[in-house]
């Protein structure tokens, strides 16, 4: 049993848990917990890691703690805090606003599993904080004593090529906040602009720039990013090329999305997804969006 199913089993539990308590406080249900391990309908680990995220997001009302990066020292790390912070990068001194929650880099962590949220141009970080979405990873994350998931949202402009985002990962590198070794990126929409374009760079220039590619991308979870599109060919296979796996979400009302995902599938071998929602689909049904995500983790060994 991996790291992550047994994450999926405990969530499910929890969940169940939560609900007969809460069922039994409200005057409903058996109280008896022996209950509820009784029934034989086969959940799925997906049905298991969404009702035991519901439920766990109901029992303690959907909050979080928040807390700057310097409030919290190495005996307070606690991975379901999601602390806050900003750094600088590039020539021109950009600031780079974050949210983070997960074991930062270390030398007792070597395998530490980096997982790096950007947003598309309609909404900003703090949207995967309002969503739950942050939330729940780091629920997920603190189920584990020795949990390795480290999960950052950045306030990244959509605007961003590659070079912009490598030189934004090596700030984030600079001040401890990643690892500095590849990690896996979620790029909605027009973010992934940023991601195509460093295959652009792979393509068009030398070795050494070429490297790049895998230097700053372990694995590209793309929601419908509309870059794909007009991406050529040879930019995209770069990604297989370079052993890159790809997990590409889309809603059931996006054509456009649906069209991404069957591109990413026929050039790159990608996972497809197709969820109940919109274009922002990970905004209409954010824990089958987080479930994907860690099924995908888990699948690939990331």
């Amino acid at each position: 049993i991996t790291v992550y199913a047994t994450v999926i089993a405990a969530l499910a539990l929890a969940g169940i848990y939560l609900s007969s308590l809460s069922n039994s406080s409200s005057g409903g249900g058996s109280n008896n917990v022996a209950d509820i391990t009784t029934s034989s309908e086969e959940v799925s680990p997906r049905t298991a890691l969404t009702q035991g995220l519901s439920a766990m997001r109901s029992s303690s009302g959907g909050s979080s703690v928040t807390k700057n990066k310097e409030e919290l020292d190495e005996e307070d790390a606690d991975p379901l805090k999601i602390t806050q912070g900003s750094v600088t990068y590039g020539e021109n001194k950009k600031g780079l606003p974050y949210y983070h929650c997960g074991p930062l880099p270390s030398h007792d962590n070597p395998d530490l599993t980096e997982l790096v949220l950007l947003h598309g141009a309609a909404f900003t970080k703090e949207h995967w904080k309002t969503s739950g979405i942050l939330d729940m990873l780091c629920e997920i994350n603190n189920e584990e004593d020795e949990g390795n998931l480290s999960i950052t949202a950045l306030e990244l402009t959509v605007k961003a090529d590659g070079k912009e985002l490598v030189s934004a990962f090596d700030a984030l590198v600079s001040h401890d906040i990643f690892s500095g070794h590849a990690a896996t990126f979620v790029s909605p929409s027009a973010s992934g602009k940023a991601i195509i374009s460093l295959a652009e760079i792979a393509d068009d220039e030398q070795q050494q720039q070429q490297q790049q590619l895998t230097r700053i991308l372990k694995a590209w979870i793309t929601v419908a990013s509309g870059a794909v599109l007009g991406a050529s060919d040879s930019t995209l296979l770069q990604y297989k090329l370079a052993k890159i796996p790809i997990l590409a979400i889309h809603g059931d009302q996006d054509h456009a999305g649906k069209s991404v995902t069957e591109k990413l599938k026929d050039l790159n071998d990608a996972k497809g997804v197709e969820l109940e929602g919109r274009h922002p689909v990970y905004m209409d049904s954010p824990e089958e969006f987080v479930s994907e995500i860690m099924q995908f983790l888990d699948e690939e060994g990331l």
